[in-house]
């Protein structure tokens, strides 16, 4: 086979090697030098002890850098021995030659390894220049929390800057309440970019928490506090045979949605303009899929009901939160899968009272899908801690089996 000009393949170079270099546990010395130099980078030439190596190798190698009886070989000798005989014109390239290459992939992560340092030092220089005490605290709490990862000096500067451009803007508002939206298009050119959970929302949030005295978000949304809102329609709630008190503005319209059977969509905007009073005592489910409350109104079941819709939005836990507060009994039902007991505990802590997602209730789901012959998913993710019920927990993570609520219809609309 003609190979093309300029062609560098392993057997070409192993071509020039005198076999000398390899005879014995030789090999074995050369990957442990390849070894050291993955670890120190290319550029390193210390020296590598003998000691283990047999005696014709250690001649071999003492002989070739000029040096007999030594116990350790000076690897910037050795290299100029290797190049003068045509080996290679450097040492890892000499290593490659002789069946022991030097990986490049410890050098790749040593040089990520700095260029991520590299961002940190420099969001912390950035953030030192900031007049608020708390900045140099935000900006380790943001590193801490990963929000940096991956990210090196122009990136993460660049977010420095866009917290602290927010901020500023935050600074010149006269309206007690804004969009979030128009805040992000206005300042940064783009409507999404504090969208919950982007990287410039997670971080402005927690500039905002120590702008109002602390770290923890998990207290109130910060954003919330300042009269921030994402959106007042988005994330709608969808309801059915909502308990509004009869004199509420809202009543006619929530009585009107009951006799037409449709949804009554509760937005953010109700909520704050409108507010929503509702009968003391009610009973009201949530559920998780739309397809459970879908169900109850083709059936004009009696029961309340809001839909979660999956994750529960803000506008679905206001609701909740406002039912509770009006002396409702909101109960919950969702998957039985980990992300659906993991809602489920969730609104637990929020006053919602789980209803049928016991051990019990799972099993006996279970039972019914075997007897009608059907193979549920499996999920791969453990559920979490089930106070409600920590039987819940363990039966669960035993079977991992997942049961949708759709397969559950009649149970859960019907009492």
């Amino acid at each position: 086979m003609v190979s093309s000009p300029g062609a560098d393949t392993n057997a070409e170079r192993r071509s020039v090697v005198p076999q000398s270099l390899l005879a014995g546990d030789l090999p074995e010395f050369w990957r442990e030098v390849a070894s050291r130099i993955e670890r120190n980078g290319d550029a390193w030439r210390g020296t590598v002890r003998l000691s283990g190596y047999s005696p014709t190798s250690v001649r071999t190698l003492t002989t070739l850098i000029g040096r007999p009886g030594r116990k350790t070989v000076d690897l910037a000798l050795l290299e100029k021995e290797l190049i003068r005989l045509g080996v290679s014109k450097d040492l890892p390239g000499a290593l490659a030659a002789l069946g022991a290459p030097v990986s490049p992939m410890p050098a790749a992560r040593r040089a990520e390894r700095s260029r991520v340092e590299r961002g940190r030092l420099a969001a912390k220089a950035q953030a030192d220049t900031w007049p608020e005490q708390w900045a140099s605290d935000w900006v380790d709490e943001i590193i801490r929390a990963g929000l940096l990862a991956r990210r090196g000096e122009d990136e993460a500067l660049l977010l420095v800057h866009q917290v602290r451009q927010i901020l500023d803007a935050l600074d010149d508002l006269t309206d007690s309440t804004f969009s979030r939206v128009d805040l992000a298009a206005e300042v940064l050119g783009s409507a999404h970019a504090l969208d919950d959970g982007t990287l410039l929302e997670r971080a402005t949030a927690r500039a905002l928490a120590y702008r109002q005295g602390g770290s923890d978000l998990a207290r109130a949304d910060p954003w919330s506090s300042i009269g921030g809102h994402r959106s007042l329609i988005s994330g709608a709630a969808l309801t059915w045979h909502l308990p509004v008190t009869s004199d509420h503005s809202l009543a006619q319209a929530v009585a009107i949605c009951d006799e037409l059977s449709i949804p009554f969509v509760v937005t953010q905007m109700a909520l704050d303009s409108a507010g929503l009073g509702f009968v003391s005592g009610s009973d009201v489910l949530l559920v998780e899929n739309p397809r459970v409350l879908e169900h109850a109104v083709q059936i004009r079941s009696s029961q309340s009901m809001i839909c979660g819709n999956g994750n529960p939005s803000m506008t679905v836990r206001g609701l909740v939160d406002r039912l509770i507060g009006d002396g409702a009994v909101v109960r919950y039902h969702g998957d039985f899968d980990a992300a659906g007991i993991e809602i489920c505990e969730r609104m637990r802590a929020r006053g919602v009272r789980p209803w049928r997602m016991a051990a019990g209730d799972y099993l006996d789901a279970l039972e019914g899908a075997r007897a009608a012959g059907v193979r549920l998913p499996i999920d791969p993710t453990p559920c979490g801690p089930t106070p409600w019920d920590p039987d819940l927990q363990d039966v669960f993570n035993e079977h991992r089996l997942v049961v949708h609520e759709e397969r559950l219809l009649q149970q859960i609309v019907t009492r």
